[in-house]
């Protein structure tokens, strides 16, 4: 339900701010007050077409707000959620119009784009305008009311579900007719794990291997190396343990004759048990470097093998373990994939003979329900004052016999309304205000089906009053008992049957049009009543005939035609 309206700055208006309930809202004032003004205010809201030239002269930019209370509406609270958009029983829309040509959107405070806001708009509002096209026009939407009319759901939740099965079954056929041209790749996979599989790489072993061979393979040069520093070290003659048993025998002597000197006797002892362990060191490297001729040839051949698989895989031989993984995972997804095809054959042969099945009770009930539909909406339109119309919902199966989720019928809405005129499309046929009364008898016969939750008539009336105006008011308050229904009138008659009235005026200030919305009172609407009625200037008599149509509207029964 749109709860709040705001508007500031738009064309000629300067700010209204206003507070709307449930039922049936009438607009009415003058003709070019600015009644049209605030639907298309609200149609900005809801992601219309915005454009420099609507803001209203001196002012920098526009601002919309529509406030909608959707708390008992799950396909909009569904819709907000999906989009991080909720906001508890809240959605508040706001459009800003620069001067500039710029737009700004937002949902609950947040921006987002423009056609998000249409999106929405279509869940929370349906407008009814002259010359102007509305969900009742697309064929998706007629399908839904008839099925809704009907009260179908059941048969269309069954071909929903056996469509869904269908698809299942074939989205699976599929994947495995793509697995089938990808063998090649199912087969080398295969091939290619095998062979790493075979090769038993670890993730830490090629750097423990390419360290082992370096050593093997020098090992010659290590061990001249280590006899080169045993030389150095050892030698009787030149060797620094030689040379540093001297130095210790001086330390001593001279630590004798100046014991200050002891220190360098202690550092001297410890170099020679530093040499020590060096030379335990040397001859433990010198155990362990020997030379492996045999287990360097393994060596050789371990790399020669790891190197050859990563140049076949384009890889460094430390990405070898890695690509093995990634192999593996590639083939076990593939692998996962494939199945019996027999049995998903057999299974599509199924789900596709219970959508049969289940189409065809669903395209039956649909031409039992569109009797009475047709019956009930011709009615009301000829109670509209269109008195040769015929309305009649046509249903023909689809050329396409490939499983739909909605069944096989292609539903059109058609309606004649004069008797050499063969039945058309709604908005073919019928002219502007012949279309918005077909609307109204559609939504006075639908209304608790739609699901929309406001639904705005503007000037549903044109051409008709007296008796006719009369119907019109009482379906308005027909559609009013299942949604919030806005509709600006001209009609006495219409006007008399809202339950909340507001009226429109214009008015001049500091040399600037100003459009003003007002709520009206029982004696003010009274008085506006009277002058929808032509009253030069409001009298008793005007008075009290402006009275009887609010008693009259107010006694008609609900639905009554």
């Amino acid at each position: 339900m749109l709860s709040a309206l705001t508007v500031h700055n738009l064309v000629v208006v300067r700010e209204i701010d206003i507070e709307l309930a449930g039922g049936l809202t009438v607009l009415t004032g003058e003709t070019g007050a600015g009644k049209s003004i605030l639907i298309e205010a609200l149609g900005l809201a809801l992601g219309g077409r915005g454009e420099s030239q609507l803001v209203r002269p001196g002012a920098e930019r526009a601002t919309i707000t529509a406030s909608f209370d959707v708390g008992d509406n799950p396909a909009v609270q569904a819709f907000l959620a999906e989009h991080m958009l909720e906001a508890g029983r809240e959605c508040m829309l706001r459009r800003v119009l620069a001067r500039d040509g710029r737009s700004r959107a937002y949902c609950n405070e947040n921006p987002v784009t423009v056609q998000l806001l249409r999106e929405l708009g279509t869940l929370l509002v349906d407008v009814h305008a002259q010359h102007s096209s509305h969900s009742l026009l697309a064929r998706e939407q007629q399908r839904a009311l008839l099925d809704a009319y009907g009260e179908l759901g059941a048969q269309v939740d069954a071909v929903a579900g056996a469509h869904g099965e269908w698809k299942a079954a074939q989205d699976a056929i599929a994947a495995l007719e793509r697995d089938g041209r990808d063998r090649a790749r199912l087969d080398l996979l295969r091939y290619q794990v095998e062979e790493l599989a075979q090769a038993r790489i670890e993730a830490d072993e090629v750097a423990g291997i390419e360290q082992e061979h370096k050593r093997l393979a020098n090992s010659a040069s290590i061990l001249e190396h280590c006899a080169a520093i045993r030389q150095a070290l050892a030698d009787e003659e030149v060797g620094a343990t030689a040379a540093l048993a001297v130095a210790n025998g001086q330390a001593r002597a001279l630590g004798r004759l100046a014991p200050e000197t002891g220190n360098l006797g202690e550092l001297l002892a410890q170099a020679d048990v530093a040499l020590e362990e060096a030379l335990d060191e040397l001859e433990r490297i010198e155990n362990h470097m020997g030379s492996d001729p045999e287990r360097l040839q393994r060596l050789d051949t371990r790399l020669a093998e790891l190197h050859a698989l990563a140049r076949k895989h384009q890889v460094g031989v430390s990405e070898l373990a890695d690509t093995a993984a990634r192999l593996e995972a590639e083939l076990a997804a593939l692998e996962a994939r494939s199945g019996d095809l027999d049995a998903l054959l057999a299974r599509r042969e199924r789900a596709l003979d219970d959508w049969q099945k289940a189409a065809a009770r669903l395209s039956s009930a649909r031409t039992r329900a569109v009797k009475k539909m047709d019956a009930d909406i011709t009615e009301r339109l000829r109670d509209l004052g269109i008195p040769h119309a015929a309305f009649c919902v046509t249903v023909n199966t689809l050329r396409d016999t490939s499983p739909q989720p909605h069944g096989r019928d292609r539903v059109e809405f058609t309606v004649t309304t004069n008797p050499d005129q063969a039945p058309g499309p709604l908005n073919k046929v019928a002219s502007g205000g012949e279309l918005s009364r077909i609307s109204l008898a559609i939504q006075a016969a639908t209304a608790r089906h739609a699901g929309i939750p406001v639904v705005v008539y503007d000037e549903v009336d044109t051409g008709i009053g007296g008796t006719t105006a009369n119907v019109v008011g009482r379906n308005l308050r027909d559609v009013a008992r299942h949604c919030q229904v806005i509709c600006i009138t001209h009609s006495p008659q219409v006007a008399a049957a809202g339950d909340r009235h507001l009226l429109v005026e214009k008015r001049v200030v500091d040399g600037h049009a100003e459009t003003t919305l007002a709520t009206l009172g029982r004696k003010a609407r009274e008085q506006e009543i009277a002058r929808m009625l032509g009253a030069a200037r409001v009298t008793d008599p005007s008075i009290e005939h402006a009275r009887d149509l609010l008693r009259q509207a107010h006694a008609a029964p609900a639905g009554a035609t």
